[in-house]
């Protein structure tokens, strides 16, 4: 049986996390012994310690490069493995300066889950030390490729849909507590957006120009001083919600009419993925991975990034025009189900794994 060390340090609430802690339930099932690394006390050990995965808890420290090596050098050296896989940025750095610096004996596969942002010599040196690197988009992979990746080491491999997160029962009663939560009332129609701190600014600028009355859910974002001051402003015809980040946000989903993702930096969205996989409508920024998972006018839409008027007119033909709205749902149903299962995730990591270690 292979030994993987899965490394993630991130602790939860992002996509990302969700989707490395499934990607890792899966490869389990798939045959493989997962050393799973993570925050203590976090949100992703606990559901790592739930599915079965073998939990060394690490924290890995913003700005500690070579502290942070140290320490998934000792780790490594009490529980050896046959191949490392670095999900986030701070194990990447880390175990990239242990193979640039001759301390790394199993191959190293890189994971980039969102657009990258690193400057192009450390994109080459992360490239030149890892044996693949994983892009879970074509977006992504571009831009790592112009930004020095070699073209010859990358992969695409997409992040698969999570089911087991969104199909599960939904009782009246939680539909209900979040009509509550939410405010929700008839003479306003309900859109949402499910995700961190992206470009929500746009769509509240938009709202200025919409001339239908909606109630806009923006859940996960934290206080915020720019989002607290366009949403005080918004015309009152309308009404906004802001929450902090939840896990139980799957009632939610039943309520909203169309969701909403503005941003420019994803990677491959889980929260747009479980989204589509409900049958909801779907606008997403024309930008990064978005347009991998969407094809515009066929199981969503794509808007300009940042032109509030864009974000305006789509938002308002799709809540006017049920037939459309609901072709798209449909087929994006069917995007997210059929083209993006965790199943294929799983076997085509695993494939590259096998390779990699050369079994496959």
């Amino acid at each position: 049986m292979h030994r993987i060390m899965e490394v993630l340090h991130q602790g939860g609430g992002a996509g990302s996390v969700t989707s490395t802690l499934h990607l890792s339930l899966g490869l389990q099932q798939a045959g493989f012994q997962v050393r799973f690394v993570c925050p203590p006390d976090s949100e992703v050990e606990a559901g790592a310690r739930a599915g079965g995965l073998e939990v060394y808890p690490l924290r890995l420290g913003p700005n500690e490069r070579r502290a942070n090596a140290s320490r998934l050098y000792q780790l490594l050296e009490r529980h050896p493995v046959d191949l490392v896989n670095s999900q986030s940025s701070r194990d990447r750095a880390a175990l990239a300066w242990l193979g640039l610096t001759g301390r790394l004996d199993p191959p190293l596969i890189i994971t980039r889950r969102q657009m990258p942002r690193t400057i192009a010599v450390e994109n080459w040196l992360v490239s030149r030390v890892a044996h693949r690197v994983i892009a879970v988009s074509r977006t992504v992979g571009e831009a790592l490729i112009r930004r020095g990746t070699d073209r010859r080491k990358l992969v695409v491999i997409p992040n698969g849909l999570i089911a087991g997160r969104i199909d599960v029962p939904v009782s009246d009663q939680e539909r209900e507590e979040w009509r509550a939560r939410i405010g929700w009332e008839a003479s306003r129609r309900t859109i949402g957006i499910v995700a961190r701190l992206k470009d929500q600014a746009v769509v509240l600028r938009a709202l200025d120009r919409l001339a239908v009355p909606v109630r806009l859910v923006l859940v996960g974002v934290e206080p915020d001083a720019r989002l607290d001051r366009l949403a005080r402003h918004v015309p009152p015809r309308h009404a906004v919600v802001m929450l902090p980040f939840t896990p139980a946000v799957r009632p939610l989903y039943d309520v909203l009419e169309l969701v909403l993702l503005p941003s420019r930096i994803e990677g491959f969205s889980q929260s747009l993925l479980e989204a589509m996989a409900l049958g909801k409508p779907v606008i997403a920024s024309a930008a990064a991975g978005n347009q991998d998972l969407i094809t515009n006018n066929v199981d969503g839409r794509l808007v300009e990034a940042l032109d509030a008027d864009a974000w305006c007119r789509t938002i308002e033909e799709l809540l006017a025009n049920r037939p459309t709205a609901t072709r798209l749902g449909e087929a994006a149903r069917h995007t997210a189900r059929e083209t993006y299962s965790l199943e294929r995730t799983v076997q085509q990591t695993a494939d590259l794994y096998r390779a990699t270690l050369g079994h496959g």
